[in-house]
C-alpha cells in the first residue's frame, strides 16, 4: 500500500466513524495514551504514577491494553480506564474494526492534556489521539525506523526522542522528557524508575526461572539456560528451581534439556493471570530470564535477577535496574540495533552468552542479597 492510499484509507475511515453520535462522556484534565504489551507498561509507571500525582486520579483516564490492563487496574485503582488493543498489525479489517468498535467512546472523551507514552509512532496511535478532544497532545519526536506512517498527532507538543542515556534505558530517558515538558518544570529522572511493591520471599530459598519472551528471538536456548542452571546449582544444591510459563506454553524442550544437564526435581509454575505471576515473582529468591515482562516485573520489584538481553533494540528497554540485585547479560556484536532483522542463522547476541557467565552472575547477585 503506497504511502496516498494508504493515507487516503486510514482518512476514510476516520470520516466515516466521526458520522457515529459520540458516547456521552466526561472530560479529564489528563488522558494518558500507552497501548503496549506488559514490559513496556511496566517501564512507564513511574512517569503514569508522577502524572497521576500531579492532576489527580479522578481527573485522569489511562488509555491502555488489554494485555496492561490488570497491572493498570492493580497500581492505579481510582483512576478511570480505557481498555483497547494494543496494536492494529493492519489496516482490515483489524483498523477498521478497532475504531468502529471504539470510536463513539473515543470521541466521547475530552481532555486538557493528552500523553502519549509509547514513543513508536503508528496510524494507529494517531487515529486515537486525533478522536480524542484534547486541547494539547504531548509526544516524542522519533527518529528511528519504525513503522511507516502516514497520520500524525493533533496540536501535538514534542520533545526529541534520546540517543543516549546515562541512565542505560532510553525509553526511561523519554519518559522523563515528556513528562518535563507536560509539567513545565525540572523533574528528578529516579521518579521514573518504575517501582512495585513485593511480598517478602517465603519458604525455603527458590531460583525462579521464566525462560519466555514475547518472541522466541529473544528467548536462552532451553540447553543453555538448563547448563547454566546445573552449573549455579553446584555451590547452590540447596536451591529449589521453578520454572514459569504461560498457561498451556509446552515444556517438553526444558525438561529434555534440564534432564540433560542432570537438573532434577523442577517444580512447574503456570500462573492463570498478572497476579499470580507477580506472586510467584515475589515469593522467589533468584529471578532468570531474558528480556521480557518478567524481568521488568522483577526489577520493578527490586528482585535478585539475572536478565539476558539481546542486541536488537539494545539500550532502548533495556538494561534497567532499581539496585544492584539486578545484573543484564549480553554478547556484543557489530550488528546491535538491528531491530531484531536478524542477519545471522540464530540470534549471536543471546546464544553466545556463555551458560558459565550466567551461573556466575546469579552466585553474584545471590551473594550481593546476603542469600549465599
Amino acid at each position: 500500500m503506497n504511502r496516498w492510499f494508504r493515507l487516503l484509507c486510514y482518512r476514510l475511515t476516520l470520516a466515516f466513524v466521526r458520522l457515529a453520535p459520540r458516547a456521552r462522556g466526561r472530560r479529564y484534565r489528563l488522558a494518558i495514551l500507552k497501548l503496549d504489551r506488559l514490559g513496556d507498561a511496566v517501564l512507564s509507571l513511574g512517569a503514569v504514577r508522577l502524572l497521576v500525582r500531579e492532576y489527580g486520579s479522578a481527573q485522569t483516564l489511562l488509555i491502555i491494553s488489554s494485555v496492561a490492563e490488570p497491572l493498570f487496574r492493580r497500581e492505579f485503582p481510582e483512576v478511570d480506564l480505557l481498555v483497547l488493543p494494543p496494536f492494529c498489525e493492519c489496516f482490515w479489517p483489524d483498523f477498521v474494526q478497532t475504531m468502529v468498535r471504539h470510536a463513539a467512546r473515543l470521541r466521547g472523551i475530552e481532555a486538557d492534556d493528552l500523553v502519549c507514552l509509547r514513543h513508536q509512532p503508528s496510524d494507529y496511535l494517531h487515529a486515537i489521539a486525533s478522536l480524542v478532544q484534547a486541547r494539547r497532545v504531548h509526544a516524542s519526536e522519533w527518529v528511528k525506523a519504525g513503522e511507516r506512517i502516514c497520520l500524525d498527532y493533533p496540536r501535538c507538543r514534542r520533545v526529541p526522542y534520546p540517543e543516549h542515556s546515562a541512565e542505560g534505558c532510553l525509553e526511561l530517558e523519554a519518559h522523563h522528557r515528556v513528562v518535563q515538558g507536560v509539567l513545565h518544570q525540572p523533574v528528578v529522572f529516579h521518579d521514573m524508575i518504575p517501582v512495585l511493591a513485593s511480598e517478602p520471599a517465603g519458604g525455603g530459598a527458590a531460583l525462579l526461572v521464566c525462560p519466555q519472551a514475547g518472541s522466541a528471538i529473544r528467548q536462552y536456548p532451553p540447553a543453555s539456560l538448563a547448563t547454566a542452571v546445573a552449573l549455579f546449582l553446584e555451590a547452590s544444591p540447596s536451591m529449589r528451581v521453578k520454572f514459569c510459563l504461560p498457561p498451556g506454553a509446552p515444556r517438553s524442550a526444558y525438561e529434555q534439556a534440564l534432564k540433560d544437564a542432570g537438573v532434577s526435581g523442577v517444580v512447574w509454575v503456570h500462573p492463570a493471570n498478572l497476579g499470580e505471576l507477580i506472586q510467584a515473582i515475589s515469593s522467589a529468591h533468584l529471578v532468570l530470564a531474558p528480556d521480557s515482562g518478567p524481568a521488568h516485573l522483577a526489577t520493578a520489584m527490586d528482585k535478585p535477577g539475572v536478565f539476558l538481553l539481546g542486541g536488537g533494540q539494545h539500550g532502548m528497554f533495556a538494561p534497567w535496574r532499581r539496585s544492584a540485585l539486578q545484573v543484564w547479560l549480553d554478547h556484543a556484536m557489530h550488528c546491535y540495533h538491528c531491530q531484531w532483522r536478524c542477519i545471522h542463522t540464530e540470534p549471536l547476541c543471546i546464544t553466545r552468552i556463555e551458560p558459565a557467565a550466567v551461573a556466575a552472575a546469579l552466585r553474584a547477585v545471590q551473594a550481593a542479597a546476603g542469600l549465599a
